[in-house]
């Protein structure tokens, strides 16, 4: 039976793609590009709904938001109204393996093997021995799982011992020592340890594919989509003018997003060599990225609410809610009881900084789940005595802005656009540009077609004419 294995890189362009394949900097992708299927397609999910939660479910679904309902990360399941495509396959029977696709989660009993995105609530994984792998993404990918008195040497070593059973490789290992002592040689070295998730990972893939040897298998990394968001201004400053970027942050990061694109054409070269003559390759990724150029003077500066237990306690909800960071600047808060939704929702629309009329959050959110983002404002607003105020939270508290927000150090430099990638390898696949217009719909028609399964009823999008 054919199979089909689709390596999700979030975010990733052409733009920077061409360039470095020209430089020779990016063997894999190019081989692909060479002698494979490749071509550009466009998000229907425009801003301001142009964001990869969104976005992938509409290439795993073949259906557009409107019907399948995804507004942002970790929303409810229940709020969920399309089956993705691991979903269908599964109902007939078909083997899947799911690694890490976006809003996986909950884990389902399957043909093989579940591990959701490293955004789920809890560890949860099928078969629930993989758990530990789920563990280490959540603690240290997000750093909000384990409390800093559990995450002991001995918590470490456990972990450790149970990751090497699940396939953690001595090549890992090794780059995962080398990276701490670069740290502490260097110093400025350590935003290259987001470049370790994606090779941890996908030595668990691997040992799991070859275990199970699926007829579907998806994996995803968003690690390039992070650096293009942080250091796409270190990279290419002139296109930032006339904000100024220091010659010390050029130095410190301007490679990062290259480093970034590297590891993953690593992962290319990884992936294809579990291929066998009857398996397809499809990399994409749902939309892509530009810089971004800022409307908030001094850029818009990336920040985070220090305690979200903290903000809890400030609003007397500590006991009754729980909060779940999201993105730097954007996380959920859970709400069991419809009485109280509205009320706590009110407390977070209408905080703010000085004035009411310069709110602090954006706030949304559908069912049991409140979305929060920060709203970002210009560092002349903030001063030493700039103040957060909650007026419809029990005693009107009052805080410093800087004791529940801090800055990351970080401004915003790549944003998102709504031309992705796509490319085709294995047996029987053209090479060439795919020609015409198409767009992420169209990805889920064909990926049933070229596993010889039919697509469910109702989906938009049509099979791309070259692979028909």
């Amino acid at each position: 039976m054919r199979r089909l294995i689709l390596l999700e890189i979030n975010e990733v362009t052409w733009d920077l793609i061409d360039p470095w394949i020209a430089g020779g900097k990016l063997p894999h992708f190019s081989r692909l590009k060479r002698e494979g299927l490749w071509g550009t397609p466009v998000s229907v999910d425009l801003p301001p709904q142009l964001d990869p939660w969104v976005t992938w479910t509409t290439v795993y679904s073949g259906r557009p938001q409107a019907e399948h309902q995804v507004y942002f990360l970790q929303q409810p399941p229940s709020t969920i109204h399309a089956k993705r495509i691991w979903e269908v396959l599964a109902e007939r029977g078909v083997a899947v393996g799911v690694y890490g696709s976006l809003c996986s989660w909950p884990p389902k009993p399957v043909k093989g093997f579940y591990v959701p995105d490293t955004f789920a609530p809890d560890p949860s994984t099928f078969p629930p021995e993989l758990e530990a792998i789920q563990r280490l993404n959540l603690t240290y990918t997000r750093s909000v799982r384990v409390a800093s008195e559990q995450d002991t040497v001995e918590f470490k070593l456990r972990l450790g011992t149970r990751l090497l059973r699940l396939g953690l490789s001595l090549t890992t290992i090794g780059a995962i020592v080398g990276q701490l002592a670069g740290e502490r040689l260097k110093g400025s070295r350590q935003w290259r340890r987001v470049g370790l998730q994606p090779r941890v990972n996908f030595d668990f893939f691997a040992r799991l594919y070859r275990r199970y040897r699926p007829t579907f298998a998806t994996f995803h990394t968003n690690h390039v989509a992070h650096y293009m968001h942080t250091y796409w201004h270190a990279m290419e400053p002139e296109k930032f003018a006339p904000l100024e970027i220091s010659h010390e942050n050029r130095a410190a990061y301007g490679g990062a997003i290259e480093f970034g694109y590297r590891i993953a054409d690593e992962l290319l070269g990884r992936m294809m060599a579990l291929m066998d003559a009857e398996t397809i390759l499809v990399v994409a990724s749902s939309m892509g990225q530009k810089p971004y150029i800022a409307e908030v003077e001094g850029g818009r500066v990336i920040a985070q609410v220090r305690s979200h237990q903290y903000l809890l306690k400030l609003l007397g909800i500590e006991n009754e809610v729980r909060a779940v960071s999201t993105m730097s600047d954007e996380f959920n808060v859970y709400v069991d009881s419809e009485e109280r939704r509205p009320q706590i929702r009110k407390m977070l629309e209408t905080a703010y900084l000085d004035d009411p009329r310069q709110p602090l959050f954006h706030v949304g959110g559908v069912d049991s789940a409140i979305r929060v983002n920060l709203r970002i404002y210009r560092r002349i607003q903030l001063t030493e005595s700039s103040r957060i105020v909650f007026p419809d939270a029990p005693g009107e508290p009052m805080v410093n802005h800087s004791d529940l927000i801090y800055s990351t150090g970080h401004s915003k430099s790549g944003c998102h656009d709504p031309r992705g990638i796509l490319l085709v390898y294995g047996a029987g696949i053209p090479a060439g540009e795919i020609a015409g217009d198409y767009n992420n719909l169209d990805i889920a028609p064909t990926l049933y077609h070229l596993l010889e399964q039919p697509a469910p009823d109702g989906l938009t999008g049509c099979v791309i004419r070259e692979l028909a």
